[in-house]
């Protein structure tokens, strides 16, 4: 069988993911970013039972499980009173995981760490890129000079804004901004001594604001607050003016703010990939991750889908005499599910961000009287995936 050889744009979860994909199934992979050097950045992530199972068949659940804490999800009002809980156990029986939170630099760690027959560089960014049946070139420009780069695959995983995605498809209008701010932060032990118990993922909803905790595994919790408003909205709010923001709002809301180190508040317009891309494959490039279906994160699936993309481009490839009927397969495997799930977080993101009273009163009054068992299985297109079995056919 001859050896087949893969360039990886962009070393986040997705790329990583890819990369550790494509080596378990026989491929030669090198993996670039424009990052002058990797470093472990930003603040907790979810990963539902579809990713723990893609983790899982990458050879990663153990890891996964030993950095992670497993939980149920609910939502409060602002003020504090449940309108709908799930305990751990719930999703356990119905998904057979429960939902984990966990420190994005730990996933991003345990990824890196096992990408160990990967060659992996920083400093090279993307400067143009060409394709036929055959392979594909990618140019990149580092401190010594441009180098142009020869591979049978090239998997561009290089975020929301993918430059890669832009130079295969220029008609496309971009990732669109999903009209609000998110700030998050990691506070300590210690500081969640309000958080429910047993753990629950917990989204408290407000006016055109909510707010989010989740325990991780070491103790430390992790937040997100959020605020409707347009691109470039708050940009100089320290965290003292996130703490005036979601002044009396049930504990451990303050707690958490207060305890938080302000030099690591993080803040974030959010955007997503609202218009469908056509295809995520052209010639040998294949779009993955962000670059493909960037979700807004009201559904909590952005590392998710990342990684589920990264195991269904392995099973693809895996034994494929030639690549693009491979190439072809994973195109019609992940574009439908994807593109829904980006249209489904952008409208997510409408409602849970109203500033309407009427429809945010709607909003919290559905939830409230959804029975507990039906907003479990609200979900069960998204969190009952799994890996397929065996190859996946192209159509």
């Amino acid at each position: 069988m001859v050896e087949r050889n893969a360039i990886v744009v962009g070393a986040g979860i997705g790329g990583l993911a890819a990369a550790r994909a494509l080596s378990r199934v026989g491929w030669s992979v090198r993996l670039f970013d424009q990052a002058a050097a990797f470093r472990e950045v930003g603040a907790g992530l979810s990963m539902a039972p579809n990713a723990v199972r893609a983790m899982e068949w990458l050879g990663l659940g153990t890891e996964l499980r030993a950095k992670a804490q497993g939980q149920g999800i609910g939502v409060q009002r602002a003020r504090g009173g449940w309108l709908v809980q799930l305990r751990e156990a719930d999703l356990i029986e119905r998904y057979g995981n429960p939902m984990f939170a966990m420190h994005r630099a730990d996933l991003h760690r345990i990824l890196f760490d096992a990408a160990d027959a990967v060659d992996i560089r920083a400093g090279h960014r993307a400067t143009a890129l060409d394709t036929d049946s055959d392979g594909a070139r990618v140019t990149f420009e580092t401190s010594e000079g441009a180098v142009s780069l020869e591979a049978d695959l090239v998997v561009a995983a290089d975020g929301v804004h993918s430059t890669l995605r832009s130079m295969l498809f220029p008609g496309h209008p971009g990732a669109t901004y999903a009209d609000y701010v998110c700030w998050r932060g990691v506070a300590p032990p210690g500081a969640g001594s309000g958080l429910a118990d047993p753990p629950v993922w917990t989204d408290s909803w407000g006016r055109g604001v909510r707010f989010g905790t989740a325990p991780l595994v070491d103790g430390r919790v992790f937040w997100y607050g959020s605020a409707a408003g347009p691109e470039g909205a708050f940009a100089n709010d320290t965290l003292d003016d996130v703490a005036t923001r979601f002044h009396g709002w049930h504990d451990p809301i303050p707690e958490v703010i207060a305890a938080t180190d302000p030099k690591a508040l993080l803040r974030n317009d959010i955007y997503y990939v609202a218009d469908p891309l056509p295809s995520f494959v052209s010639g040998r490039v294949v779009l993955l991750g962000d670059a493909a279906h960037a979700v807004t994160p009201d559904i909590g699936q952005g590392a998710c889908l990342a990684i589920e993309d990264a195991v269904v481009l392995g099973i693809a490839l895996a034994g494929a005499e030639e690549p693009d009927s491979a190439l072809r397969a994973y195109d019609a495997a992940r574009r439908p599910r994807t593109q829904k799930l980006a249209q489904i977080s952008g409208r997510s993101a409408r409602v849970q961000q109203t500033r309407n009273p009427v429809g945010a009163g709607l909003r919290d009054l559905l939830i409230r009287l959804m029975p507990a068992r039906a907003y479990l299985n609200a979900g069960a297109e998204t969190l009952a995936w799994s890996p397929p079995d065996g190859a996946i056919a192209a159509p």
